[in-house]
């Protein structure tokens, strides 16, 4: 995948979860897109500048006053660098500089076998995704667009077919947690848990390189 398009993905990722935690306007300034490139450069996992982000919205919610909103991502870098470092911490033996495309790759490959090996009813919807993107990852060069094309894929597949019950539990916390928003905004935050909720629960590896 050509750089500019890895880059493009990292970034839409980023503005799509700051967008639906604070609301409109659904726009970047520019210091926002310093930010993001800065975090880009040194190399840290898109699932952790993300893991970052809801960390800092969800310290803001327990203290905010007078319904104010976060109006930069630059207030989100203290957790995300928080949380890079206890992702480090955690992975205390891997190359200074970070791991290789191809290190990546194995892993995700992986990641991939064991959730197929071990692949519970609930999520079956899953199996032709998470199939198609072993083929992928068997590859030596394996395509880094398509694998995000099958995350994406994988995410719409969730949000259709995840339980009642998962989808109850999502969206009693984001009332509770986001009080007085309105439904559009609601629908969004509602979509982003509904999906991290769902991989958590039944172990639903990412596909994009950008989550390792």
């Amino acid at each position: 995948m050509p750089r500019r398009k890895d880059k493009s993905f990292y970034f839409q990722e980023i503005a799509r979860t700051f967008f639906s935690l604070r609301g409109a306007p659904f726009v970047l300034s520019s210091r926002d897109m310093v930010a993001i490139s800065s975090w880009e450069e040194r190399g840290i996992p898109l699932r952790i500048v993300l893991e970052g982000i809801e960390r800092a919205f969800e310290k803001y919610r327990k203290r905010a006053v007078g319904g104010r909103k976060i109006s930069s991502l630059s207030f989100c870098e203290t957790e995300i660098l928080r949380a890079h470092a206890e992702f480090r911490d955690r992975t205390v033996g891997r190359a200074e500089k970070g791991e290789s495309r191809e290190d990546k790759r194995k892993r995700i490959k992986i990641e991939v076998e064991r959730f197929l090996k071990s692949l519970p009813p609930e999520a079956a919807f899953l199996g032709e995704v998470y199939r198609e993107a072993q083929t992928v990852l068997n590859r030596r060069e394996a395509s880094e667009e398509a694998l995000e094309r099958l995350d994406a894929r994988a995410e719409e597949l969730i949000t259709r077919e995840a339980d009642a019950a998962v989808r109850a539990e999502v969206e009693k916390r984001v009332r509770a947690d986001f009080p007085g928003r309105p439904a559009e905004e609601l629908r969004g935050i509602f979509l982003i848990g509904l999906v991290k909720r769902w991989r958590e629960k039944f172990r639903v590896p990412y596909l994009s390189y950008f989550f390792y």
